[in-house]
């Protein structure tokens, strides 16, 4: 539970620094994370993207957006560069409009939104057909299947057998153009995105 710019992330820092360091490799003009909660996690990626790029975008999905949480995010100096889209992030509609931000721009998407299989896999379907080749689509939280059930809330709608960890080995099934990178897994070492670094072939 650490915080970027005063603003808690509610990720590993070690898969924070090796997400920046995929960043710096691939030079994404966009990057596209679902599942907004605070906003850490978006000003990280627009601070990172600042620093590499004179235009770039963030482009930030939930179902919704706490009033509060949008105020932290909006009254940042880099807000300017954050789109924030209020819906589901599975939602076609919701897509296209993401399809025509990206325009054939390089793009890396995390998904980091209702942890279910089917949503997640619905995600993966949708947002990987925007990711160019060396570009990454980034799976978090897929370390749920392997989270005693005691230790998740009893109202969520995902578990053991439901959760990214599922998604991501099904949509690797039919989806051949993408393969896990365990070269960042690994230096990530203590993740939350085990089988979860996929990178476009």
């Amino acid at each position: 539970h650490f915080n970027w710019f005063g603003v808690p992330t509610i990720q590993f820092p070690s898969d924070l620094i090796v997400i920046q360091e995929i960043i710096y490799k691939y030079k994404p003009d966009i990057i596209v994370e679902t599942g907004v909660a605070h906003g850490g996690t978006l000003l990280f990626y627009a601070s990172i993207l600042k620093l590499l790029k004179k235009k770039f975008s963030i482009v930030g999905i939930d179902v919704l957006i706490k009033k509060i949480n949008k105020k932290k995010i909006l009254s940042n100096s880099l807000s300017k560069n954050i789109k924030l889209f209020e819906t589901s992030s599975d939602n076609q509609d919701t897509f296209e409009k993401i399809k025509k931000i990206v325009n054939k721009k390089k793009v890396i998407v995390i998904l980091d939104s209702n942890h279910s299989h089917n949503h997640v896999l619905r995600e993966l379907i949708l947002f990987s057909k925007i990711i160019k080749k060396n570009g990454y689509l980034i799976v978090m939280d897929t370390t749920t299947e392997f989270v005693n059930k005691k230790h998740i809330n009893k109202n969520r709608n995902f578990g053991k057998g439901n959760n990214p960890y599922t998604a991501v080995n099904e949509f690797l099934k039919k989806n051949k153009n993408f393969e896990i990178d365990r070269y960042y897994e690994n230096k990530s070492f203590i993740t939350g995105c085990f089988n979860g670094f996929l990178k476009k072939k």
